[in-house]
């Protein structure tokens, strides 16, 4: 297998091709304002309310998608006013001072604007309909040598060693291969990628399933309007094709039959503050298609604009407007994953926005042996929260490059990947969860849950455990008083019995296990301990048994349960 040279892929210039959704009306009437790219400067305007706006929340489907609707009500979060589109008057009066609208958020009430004319955004505040001054996120040019966002993410490419293809190691150091082996592989689930650009995902070979199923329900372009988002930029790409690339004996990615949103957000050969607020419009635009997670492998901390930097200060969960916008798309019942941030190695050493943000799930990056990297940034946020949340491989993890090579990738933009299609995977398995079940389940999964730190958060999450917790909170609540999971079934080797026991509190609950054959006899017995409810128990010795159907006999306080599985060599 041919091995590219290093070489560092950052958050650079893309090309998108935007399809907006005909069925999201909003988007419709946005599209009439975007206009192609240019160098003007950009500002940022806040409406003051939406008193005239011609949308209701009694009429959701006049701005959100069936699906989006669903989530909302399985979950119980109410459609509220942040949910309404802005007033398209107000947009008309901008559009008729000669201003250009770029993008439109309607939970920050407000539009990026395009224009040469200083004198106008210096005076635009004393409008009625205009709340404070604008606010200043791009210039009309930039003069810099080389730009912040040449930095943001470190990747190189190296072998790796197969099975799972060559992604063994990054799925199965999470455990993730045991939801694959019970068939949830993220159907049904919508993933948003919100990144840089998506170069040739169409082509290349691990993501044609995708395209050939009809499985991308969603693109749009954020930075610029009028191109192709598939001729350029590698970064989506990459991220892309760990979650969803399948290749025999080279990447099974952690998701691959899930639904895809692709979104660019990210203007990558330079860095300002604009492309947070592209974000905040990307993430309505999810969350109105009714995407279930969102992967975000990007981190604004420092910009090339000086005065927009953040300060480690800001990284308070309630600060930066991205931060902010990923607190209310959290709101709304959606997962949101995303990278640390790849400082680690750096005078800036702490995450990035939106890494801060409360309900986040923060990746940071370890090798393929558990060790975090340098280059992982550190928590905690800074108002003392853990962060990183989790970790997960982000040193030569596997991907699939636009060329069509094979090669291991680095950073932490890779590490949130791996994460987020597992997420969706344990989601897919516990459909009933909200949003907050699947975040804390997976944190109370991870290695080093009871004594976090400042390099791996709580650690490297398992989600065979995290499965187990998620479905022990479910039955809780629908008063299910045993449960009991074979797996693998049929089995060759080692055997995993799941335990769930309603009526035991926080001390052990001794069993005793009792394997027996389809005539009565008894093959072996065990005593085993369910602390809190739950266990997992390996039983390693199953290889020797002949192939046939076998009982597992379960016996706690006096009362017998019972399952069965099958051995096959």
């Amino acid at each position: 297998m041919k091995i590219p040279q290093l070489k560092t892929l950052c958050q650079e210039e893309v090309c998108i091709e935007m399809r907006t959704l005909a069925l999201i009306v909003f988007f419709q009437f946005l599209t009439l304002f975007i206009s192609a790219r240019d160098n003007r400067a950009k500002y940022w305007i806040t409406f003051t309310d939406k008193d005239n706006t011609p949308y209701s929340v009694e009429n959701p489907e006049d701005f959100l998608s069936e699906k989006a609707i669903e989530r909302r009500d399985r979950q119980s979060i109410e459609i509220i006013e942040e949910d309404l589109p802005v007033d398209p008057v107000y947009i008309q009066n901008l559009n008729d001072l000669g201003l250009s609208v770029i993008n439109i958020s309607k939970w920050f009430n407000g539009v990026l604007v395009a224009t040469d004319d200083s004198v106008l955004m210096d005076t635009i505040h004393h409008l009625d309909f205009i709340q404070g001054p604008a606010v200043f996120v791009k210039p009309a040019l930039s003069d810099s040598i080389e730009s912040v966002a040449s930095k943001k993410l470190r990747t190189v490419f190296d072998p790796v060693l197969p099975d799972y293809g060559y992604s063994a190691n990054q799925v199965e150091m999470l455990n993730g291969d045991y939801l694959h082996q019970q068939g949830f592989t993220g159907e049904d689930m919508t993933i948003a990628i919100l990144d840089a650009g998506f170069q040739n995902t169409n082509e290349i070979s691990s993501l044609q399933h995708i395209w050939n199923d009809d499985r991308i329900i969603g693109i749009h372009d954020f930075v610029q309007d009028g191109t192709n988002i598939l001729e350029n930029h590698n970064h989506g790409t990459i991220v892309f094709s760990v979650i969803g690339g399948i290749e025999d004996q080279l990447l099974y990615g952690t998701a691959p039959h899930a639904d895809f949103a692709l979104i660019r957000t990210e203007d990558g050969p330079s860095e300002f503050l604009i492309e947070e607020y592209n974000w905040i419009c990307g993430a309505e635009f999810a969350d109105s298609i009714g995407a279930d997670v969102f992967n975000t492998s990007l981190g604004y901390s420092l910009f090339d604009d000086t005065t927009q930097n953040h300060t480690y200060a800001d990284m308070d969960g309630e600060t930066t407007p991205i931060t902010i916008a990923a607190n209310i798309a959290a709101s709304k019942g959606i997962v949101l994953v995303g990278s640390a941030g790849n400082a680690g190695a750096s005078t800036w050493y702490r995450i990035t926005a939106p890494a801060d943000a409360v309900d986040y799930l923060t990746i940071g990056a370890v090798d393929a042996d558990g060790f975090i990297t340098d280059f992982s940034s550190r928590g905690p946020s800074y108002d003392g929260r853990v962060k990183p949340d989790v970790v997960a491989q982000g040193l030569y993890t596997t991907s699939q490059l636009p060329d069509g090579e094979f090669a291991g990738v680095s950073g932490t933009s890779l590490s949130s990947p791996v994460v987020c299609g597992l997420v969706a995977c344990l989601w897919q398995s516990n459909p009933e969860a909200n949003y907050k079940q699947v975040l804390d389940a997976v944190r109370q999964s991870s290695s080093q849950y009871l004594t976090p730190d400042q390099d791996y958060g709580y650690g490297i999450p398992d989600f065979l455990k995290a499965n187990l917790i998620l479905k022990n909170n479910l039955q809780h609540e629908f008063d299910k008083s045993l449960e009991i999971s074979v797996f693998p079934n049929p089995v060759s080797d080692n055997l995993f019995l799941e335990v769930y026991l309603r009526t035991v509190g926080i001390e052990p609950e001794n069993i005793r296990i009792r394997f027996t054959d389809l005539t009565g006899r008894i093959i072996k017995i065990e005593d085993r301990s369910v602390i809190n409810r739950y266990s997992i128990m390996e039983f390693d010795d199953i290889g020797y048994l002949p192939n046939g159907v076998y009982m597992i006999q379960i016996i706690v306080s006096g009362t017998a349960y019972s399952a069965s599985f099958v051995k096959i060599d």
